[in-house]
């Protein structure tokens, strides 16, 4: 403890050379973050009391408090009533992962969407359960491919959501510019909370046509179900993306530029 303590004090004096300009609790911020990036608080570690902080930095308690709680909302720490604060943990289940491939074609080219069939069906038992409904009530469904700039088909959605003309959901899942939205992440604000998850596939007969991809290709199912303020299912469905239009890729833990990223 007394080595991370003499380290911490190093890191301030170096923190404060090059950030002067900073205010007195980023700078401890940064020089705590520093430790925990190099190693000197390893995850899961206790930090030192605020009390020693103030001895080590020589900062009030009110500025050390303020440190750490810019710590803590970065995740890089976590604050235990009693226990003290610790280094946050890294957790596998935690990590966010970004869909590469698909996120970099849907930012940087013009998508179009065609719908292949929407009609009215009867609730099916799965997808009455999904939906909160009863089996044989009528729901929507919808079935589109999402095509890039020149056309290229990129995915298919297949999905069903509540039929109720009186709810904003409805207008807005049969609009094309609604999923075009929701990919380049400027939704309209319907769908509150949405759940997914990706199993691999092989490709239909019918989606291999409107894909281009031979029959029995491998393929990513991307399943969803959005809900809204009242955590009420909307809709429920799966996008069917070619394994080559998507890469899967997590960071964990402390966020920092790694050398060979791009």
């Amino acid at each position: 403890m007394q080595e991370a303590l003499k380290g911490d004090a190093d890191q301030m004096a170096g923190v404060e050379n090059g950030h002067a300009e900073w205010p007195a609790y980023q700078r401890l911020a940064e020089s705590i973050r520093q430790s925990i990036v190099d190693g000197a608080y390893k995850s899961g570690q206790k930090i030192p009391s605020e009390v020693a902080l103030c001895k080590s930095s020589g900062l009030a308690l009110l500025t050390v408090r303020q440190a750490l709680g810019v710590l803590v909302d970065e995740g890089l720490l976590e604050r235990f009533p009693g226990r003290g604060t610790f280094v946050t943990e890294i957790n596998w289940r935690k990590a966010a992962f970004v869909m590469h491939g698909l996120d970099d074609k849907v930012s940087s080219e013009d998508i179009r969407v065609r719908i292949v069939c929407s009609d009215v069906r009867r609730a099916s038992e799965d997808v009455a359960k999904k939906l909160g409904l009863s089996v044989g009530e009528a729901v929507v469904y919808l079935k589109r491919i999402i095509t890039v700039q020149n056309r290229t088909p990129l995915l298919v959605q297949e999905g069903y959501l509540l039929l109720d003309p009186f709810r904003p959901i409805m207008e807005a899942e049969l609009a094309s510019t609604y999923l075009i939205g929701l990919f380049k992440g400027s939704g309209q604000g319907l769908i509150k909370t949405a759940k997914m998850f990706i199993k691999p596939g092989l490709l239909s007969q019918e989606d291999s046509a409107l894909l281009g991809h031979p029959l029995g290709s491998v393929v990513f199912r991307l399943q969803y179900t959005f809900y809204d303020s009242a955590a009420k299912p909307l809709a429920i469905g799966t996008f069917i993306i070619p394994d080559d239009a998507l890469t899967l890729s997590s960071t964990i833990g402390v966020q920092i530029p790694l050398e060979g990223e791009d």
